[in-house]
């Protein structure tokens, strides 16, 4: 059966009569998939007695079903796998009761109407090969030097992970940092094709220098039940590039009550679980994403993250999309 049929299925699935009649509930729309939340969502059920139905697929088919279905949707929660995905729908949103006073969360990783808040950080990472002995660009100003022509990997420029990444950049307002842009097609090595995982086996299998991901591909490749992921992942280095300021630009993964949430009271418990520290060492451990609560692992970040440019990049983004449409 065609992935699209089974989204479909799903969603008919969540929308009939109640499948949990006698037990508390919560309807959870996912833009991730639901192996990568799954370690979450089994802790929540277990610590609250709530049954949680995930219906998980790409963002603008949810956001489609969700505008759909109105007032009639079961929707509870929306969970994005990136914070862009969320930014031109808020009228589809509700705002988050009392986000304003969860002071634990860095303002700068909520949204001022209180309509999402921030769950996990992640940044676009540059991969080598070990076997390498050369300097690889550790930052973002030194992508113009000629060296680097035709050494990268990189999906779709037009993809949400590089148009955040680019609108971060641009929040940093260094022109050294964005210099690269007009001669971005001139770094690759090949023809962007597949998702991120698809850059580092090709750069482990040698077709280019270097690579651009999101930082825990790599850890999910190494602790893949594939053994040729696993092999290829062993070959490869992570270094975290960084921004004329000396912070490296993250996006984040984010949490939003949908605007006719018939579990309103649930959807809120379940973005506060998501956010005690004991959660947001799951997402470190199991996710291998970095938390948003100072102190919630031991695990510390190997960078000095710009929450700054979290909201400022938002505000950027249709430059940043222009930017890359230009290439």
């Amino acid at each position: 059966m065609k992935k699209s049929k089974l989204l479909l299925y799903s969603l008919i699935l969540i929308q009939s009569a109640p499948i949990f009649a006698n037990t508390a509930h919560l309807n959870v729309y996912s833009f991730r998939k639901y192996e990568l939340i799954e370690p979450v969502i089994k802790k929540f059920e277990a610590q609250h007695n709530i049954k949680v139905n995930v219906v998980n697929g790409k963002s603008k088919y949810l956001l489609a079903r969700l505008k759909k279905d109105g007032m009639d949707s079961l929707a509870d929660v929306i969970l994005s796998s990136d914070l862009v995905q969320l930014h031109d729908h808020k009228n589809l949103l509700q705002p988050i009761p009392h986000l304003a006073q969860w002071d634990h969360i860095p303002s700068e990783l909520k949204d001022n109407n209180g309509f999402w808040v921030s769950i996990s950080m992640r940044t676009r990472a540059l991969f080598s090969r070990k076997d390498d002995t050369s300097s690889p660009p550790l930052r973002y100003a030194s992508l113009t030097r000629p060296q680097y022509k035709g050494t990268f990997c990189v999906r779709n420029w037009q993809h949400s992970y590089n148009q955040m990444l680019v609108a971060s950049l641009l929040a940093s307002e260094s022109g050294s940092d964005t210099a690269w842009l007009p001669i971005a097609n001139q770094l690759l090595a090949k023809r962007p094709t597949g998702g991120d995982r698809d850059q580092l086996r090709a750069l482990a299998r040698g077709q280019c220098q270097y690579a651009l991901a999101n930082h825990y591909y790599w850890t999910m490749m190494k602790q893949s039940n594939n053994k040729l992921d696993r092999d290829l992942a062993e070959k490869l280095n992570i270094h975290y590039m960084i921004a004329n300021d000396g912070t490296t630009p993250i996006s984040t993964t984010t949490a939003a009550i949908a605007k006719y949430a018939p579990n309103k009271h649930h959807a809120q418990k379940f973005i506060q679980f998501l956010l005690t520290s004991d959660t947001q060492s799951v997402y470190a451990s199991s996710l291998a994403e970095y938390p948003v609560i100072e102190k919630a692992t031991s695990r510390v970040t190997p960078f000095t993250p710009n929450i700054t440019a979290v909201k400022q990049s938002l505000s950027l983004l249709d430059i940043a999309k222009k930017r890359l449409q230009a290439l």
